[in-house]
């Protein structure tokens, strides 16, 4: 017979168990479902970090694409087919974002230039489903693939204004981004495919064997939505959010966590509840209390948190004091908050600011013009724009290395900041253009604050060891009084520059009426890329006569062009345009070869005459110039001293250091050098005596009035007197009258040029002038002789 003390005790035990049975089920479902919720809510959590995370990545792209777009020398560079520039630029601004690749395409959506090799690419190009948006939408984006391999890319045109071509930027999403991403949430993370063939392919962080069996399970046919589900791979749950990609199906994200590693933190839990049951109901009763209590704490200020973020507000903190796991996971989520928060701080500034020197930016730009534009025009005050363009600076880059460019635009960019009000702003538009907006500016305090610039920018600045004298182009428009929008104010702050630089000046006012000559500029500059392509280029010589025997030794080429539609343009118009836009080189190079080859026609005919080419200063800072006139001479045959290159004393004066290295080097190559319009550079005769020279030509400004002009006609004998002492010889141009003649034979001057003598003419005309020219210095010596 069973005591009631062991009766009382079953019974006690069989209600412990009838209640701690039910509680300890209970207590463990209940645990399971929070933290598998608890993993839902960390797998919708990782993928709005996904989410935000591409945004950046291609927010950052949209801006580089746009920077570069609307770069002025980068358009410049498509238009003129300047294939190293356009690399250069895309090379430059991809490594400021660590891009995948840059490209450049054509209208027909040819890619041109690229900084990878995306010929290699398996199937379809990735831009082609971009243009048609592009095309309506300026800067657009998508996530395609291009094979198997997803690709996060963004198009936008290049407008010079009509569309000439596309740029694109863009991301791969592959293996490294995946690990990326694990590492920042620490969840899996898988990208998949689907081909043209329904095939599956994977970039992941799970093993090996475990892709094998997702790729296996994986429904490429499931609806393209962003769902949730659970997986079994290789016997293991897990927990799994698919985000689907792009406008196009067959790309989706995959984020992924092990059910059992879930699950793991919360098995001691259920060990102890097991044991506390064993003991008593009371303590049965108050340990599921407390547990449930403990646990669903936790989560639930999770979760709060989570909306929190969501909503965008990053200031709370979950302040846990807790050792355990969920500690650990507040922990975790304060410093995942802290991280977003600061990376959307960056993001934000690198959409407004340029990230070489800090200053705004182009986007920053077009925000303020529209605050200033804003409300009733009668409301607005008005304000000026500078438009600032560092002059020579491409010459600065290609000589001195991009680092030492990058520097000088630095320092250029402080300056500014520093010489200007504080309401003032300072921007780089991209390139070496900067752009500062005075508001409340009159004309009276823009001039003012202008001069304070140029006076500030032009002080020399120290590089290491180098010594840069930077020099600037200021252009400087006026609201409302020269234009009432933005688009407007830009354009013409831009058309004031360009006017300050052909004049030589610093500073510009824009000046009504220039637009059209602006539109005419631009057109010009286009075609003037083809114009030696197209054969409207052509050569005019102009004798020079030995005042000693009036025999011709020499003839001046002389570039002229004949446009098909605007016909003859004059070089002192085209030939500025080229040096701007960089195709002067070209151009020289086509002349040398032109000049050089006839004068191995005129050599062969039995007329020795010496040939003179003009070069740039853009020419003096190239590189490869030596090089290439000493080719041309081998290639045709010619006498080194039967060629002549001239160079303004102006050009040399602009970067003297760089001007007499480079006339070193060519004098090297056996050419004769001169100083051409010598007179009008301010050059000194210390710097003269450097030059390695053989001829002086006075400017003809001196020459064509000498003869009604004693000043003058003192000028050139002064002249041709330092010539001579100096051990150079000297060409007087511009001699127009007989007088003028025989004032030069006076003098002793060595050569004369100009229209009495004859005006520039045709090759095959000029080849006419030297034999009826010869045979009448022929005729002449026979009657000498004869008696």
């Amino acid at each position: 017979m069973r005591s009631f003390r062991t009766r009382l005790i079953l019974l006690l035990l069989a209600l412990v168990g009838a209640i701690q049975f039910p509680t300890f089920v209970a207590v463990y479902f209940a645990t399971r479902g929070n933290a598998l919720d608890q993993a839902d809510q960390r797998l919708d959590v990782g993928a709005r970090v996904f989410q935000r995370l591409l945004a950046s990545r291609e927010a950052q792209l949209r801006d580089a694409v746009r920077v570069i777009a609307a770069d002025f020398g980068f358009r410049e560079a498509v238009a003129t087919g300047d294939e190293a520039t356009v690399q250069s630029v895309l090379f430059n601004h991809g490594a400021r974002i660590n891009a995948g690749f840059a490209v450049t395409l054509d209208l027909k959506g040819q890619i041109t230039t690229s900084t990878v090799d995306l010929h290699a690419m398996p199937g379809q190009s990735p831009f082609s489903s971009l243009f048609a948006r592009a095309d309506r939408e300026g800067v657009v984006s998508t996530v395609d693939r291009s094979g198997a391999e997803p690709y996060q890319i963004v198009l936008a045109p290049v407008r010079a204004p009509q569309r000439i071509g596309w740029v694109g930027m863009g991301f791969g999403m592959d293996q490294a981004l995946a690990a990326e991403f694990k590492a920042l949430t620490g969840l899996e993370v898988t990208f998949a495919t689907t081909d043209t063939a329904n095939r599956v392919h994977l970039y992941s962080t799970l093993a090996e064997s475990v892709q094998e069996a997702l790729a296996t399970a994986f429904d490429p046919a499931a609806p393209a939505s962003a769902r949730s589900m659970s997986m079994s791979l290789l016997g293991e749950d897990y927990l799994t959010h698919v985000i689907p990609l792009g406008d196009s199906t067959g790309i989706e994200a995959i984020l992924q966590t092990r059910e059992a590693e879930v699950l793991k933190p919360y098995a001691i839990l259920n060990r102890q509840l097991l044991a506390i049951s064993t003991l008593s109901f009371l303590a049965s009763l108050v340990g599921a209390w407390l547990l449930a209590r403990g646990v669903t704490r936790p989560v639930q200020e999770l979760a709060v948190a989570a909306n929190r973020v969501e909503r965008g507000d990053y200031l709370g903190s979950l302040a846990s004091h807790r050792a355990d796991e969920f500690g650990q996971l507040a922990r975790a989520f304060d410093g995942m908050q802290r991280g977003i928060a600061e990376r959307e701080r960056r993001i934000s500034h690198l959409a407004y600011h340029d990230a070489l020197t800090g200053l705004p930016n182009r986007i920053s730009i077009d925000r303020l013009l529209s605050q200033l534009l804003a409300g009733p025009s009668a409301s607005r005050a008005p304000f000026a724009v500078l438009m600032v363009d560092v002059n020579r600076f491409k010459e600065i880059n290609d000589t001195l290395g991009h680092p030492i460019g990058d520097r000088l635009l630095v320092s250029i960019g402080q300056r500014m900041r520093a010489m200007v009000r504080t309401e003032d702003v300072v921007a780089r538009l991209g390139g070496d253009e900067f752009l500062v907006v005075l508001p409340g500016a009159d004309e009276s305090l823009a001039a003012e604050l202008a001069a304070t610039l140029v006076a500030a920018v032009t002080e020399p600045v120290q590089l290491d060891s180098m010594k840069l004298y930077p020099e600037i182009s200021l252009g400087i428009v006026l609201y409302p009084g020269h234009a009432d929008t933005a688009e407007d104010l830009l354009r013409r702050a831009d058309i004031a520059m360009y006017d300050a630089k052909q004049a030589q000046a610093a500073v510009s006012f824009y000046s009504s009426g220039r637009d059209a000559l602006h539109l005419r500029r631009l057109s010009l500059i286009n075609d003037l890329r083809r114009a030696t392509e197209n054969d409207q280029l052509s050569v005019y010589y102009q004798p020079k006569m030995s005042l000693d025997d009036e025999c011709i030794t020499h003839v001046e080429a002389l570039v002229r062009w004949q446009h098909p539609v605007e016909g003859a343009i004059s070089p002192e118009e085209f030939i500025p345009l080229a040096e701007h836009a960089g195709s002067i080189r070209q151009i020289t190079r086509w002349m040398l070869r032109t000049v050089i080859r006839q004068c191995r026609t005129w050599h062969d005919q039995g007329h020795r005459v010496g040939v003179s080419i003009n070069i740039s200063a853009m020419d003096l800072a190239a590189g490869d110039l030596p090089s290439t006139v000493r080719a041309l001479l081998d290639e045709f045959g010619i006498d080194a001293a039967s060629v002549v290159l001239e160079v303004t004393e102006s050009a040399v004066m602009r970067d003297s250091a760089i001007a007499l290295d480079m006339l070193g080097r060519l004098k090297e190559c056996g050419v004769r050098l001169a100083i051409d319009d010598f007179g009008t550079g301010y050059s000194s005769l210390s710097h003269l005596k450097r030059m390695p020279v053989d001829e002086l030509k006075i400017d003809k400004s001196f020459v064509m009035g000498m003869a009604d002009d004693s000043d003058d006609a003192t000028i050139v004998r002064a002249t041709i007197e330092l010539g001579h002492s100096m051990g150079l010889s000297v060409v007087a141009e511009g001699v127009e009258n007989s007088r003028s003649l025989r004032m030069l034979e006076d003098y002793r001057c060595d050569m004369a040029q100009g229209y009495l003598i004859s005006r520039p003419v045709p090759a095959a005309e000029l080849t006419a002038l030297l034999v009826a020219h010869n045979g009448m210095l022929a005729a002449r010596s026979k009657s000498k002789v004869t008696p």
